[in-house]
């Protein structure tokens, strides 16, 4: 039967001292009123004993206040049962310090309900140490909001685990922590988290970390998110990164990105992927760093779409390796853009691949760049069709 305890005020149940509190049985400490368990003070709940502090029911747990919570030691944190926990409000969660929430057992952690893990402010998330995070079950850190997911540290982020990891939505990250995430934590990115992340987010990815991405998770960017990437971003790209891209994802590329390509990087890519570039976003200079090999592998439709500029950075060795199909379907504009030197070191065979249409349509300064050797080496046709000299 409880004692006298029972019956006194809030007000008296908060004058009580520390000796008096120790003094009280589990019979009492069962029978105290919500209102009396809400005028307790911090002192007294952590002066109970584990057996008397295990006493609270589910109601008692939810009246003590959140100046008793927030005051908790870990020894009486570490006394509460997983029953206990699960009652606890979402008003006391909010003012749980890291230090009371890391007391908690796997178990409690993990009992915790929705309601109460999302109660967590930004600021206790971005607290918490790792182990306490790890803790936490998939389900519960799937479950984090965007603002709790944005409390945690580029230090948090980097020791969870691949299971945790795998759980925070790719769009709740901010650019910032998706830019200090290591390469392997990059890897160990889902692709459906990977399709997820915000163009900000894609943007602020070095090429490390992009280069850490999977042929699936690199070929399910979207378009939206392939255009994010900066000038300096694709030209950093590794030449395994950029051959990883589906031909569709090179043909998005926007001029400015083509633009930042390299020469080494424009001469490592595969056929497939060079044919699907469109080659009026090529710079004249890009276009004159092509190897031979490279120019070979250019379509005829791609070559009839260069810029009268490119043409004219054109060496005779990459006209050379022009097939007689690409070489006769280059326009007269664009045959007309090859300079007098271009012109004068053409090999005789490249000369004579021409159309008779082509022959008749060089410029005077053009036909006066031509060798003895040249002349002397061209088919009849091509001879007959050569414009007479002014």
């Amino acid at each position: 039967m409880p004692s006298i305890v029972t019956s006194l005020t809030a007000n008296q149940i908060a004058g009580l001292s520390v000796a008096a509190i120790q003094a009280l049985t589990t019979t009492d400490i069962s029978a105290l009123s919500t209102t009396q368990v809400a005028a307790l003070k911090s002192s007294q709940v952590n002066a109970m004993e584990a057996v008397d502090l295990r006493q609270l029911a589910a109601t008692q747990v939810a009246a003590l206040s959140q100046t008793v919570m927030s005051a908790l030691i870990v020894a009486q944190i570490q006394n509460f049962t997983t029953t206990q926990v699960t009652q606890i409000t979402s008003t006391q969660i909010g003012v749980l310090t890291a230090t009371e929430i890391g007391a908690l057992s796997v178990t409690e952690l993990q009992a915790l309900s929705t309601t109460q893990a999302s109660a967590l402010t930004a600021a206790q998330v971005g607290s918490l140490t790792t182990t306490v995070l790890n803790n936490l079950s998939t389900t519960q850190v799937s479950q984090l909001s965007t603002a709790q997911v944005q409390g945690l540290t580029t230090a948090q982020l980097n020791n969870l685990s691949v299971g945790n990891l795998d759980a925070i939505g790719g769009a709740k990250l901010t650019a910032t922590q998706l830019a200090g995430l290591t390469t392997t934590n990059i890897d160990n990115l889902t692709t459906t988290q990977v399709a997820a992340l915000s163009s900000a987010g894609v943007a602020k990815l070095s090429a490390a970390q992009i280069g850490a991405l999977s042929v699936t998770e690199l070929q399910g960017l979207s378009t939206t998110q392939e255009a994010a990437l900066t000038a300096t971003q694709v030209g950093s790209l590794t030449t395994t990164v950029l051959n990883n891209l589906t031909t569709t994802q090179v043909a998005a590329l926007a001029t400015t990105q083509v633009q930042a390509l390299t020469t080494t990087q424009l001469n490592a890519l595969s056929t497939a992927n060079l044919d699907a570039v469109a080659v009026t976003k090529l710079t004249a200079t890009q276009v004159g760093g092509l190897s031979t090999t490279s120019i070979g592998n250019l379509t005829t439709t791609q070559v009839a779409a260069l810029t009268t500029t490119a043409v004219a950075k054109l060496s005779a060795t990459q006209i050379g390796t022009l097939t007689v199909t690409e070489l006769q379907a280059l326009s007269t504009t664009q045959e007309g853009a090859l300079t007098a030197t271009q012109v004068g070191s053409l090999t005789t065979t490249v000369l004579n691949n021409l159309s008779t249409t082509q022959v008749a349509a060089l410029a005077t300064t053009q036909v006066q760049a031509l060798t003895t050797t040249q002349l002397n080496a061209l088919s009849t046709a091509n001879l007959m069709r050569w414009p007479s000299p002014s």
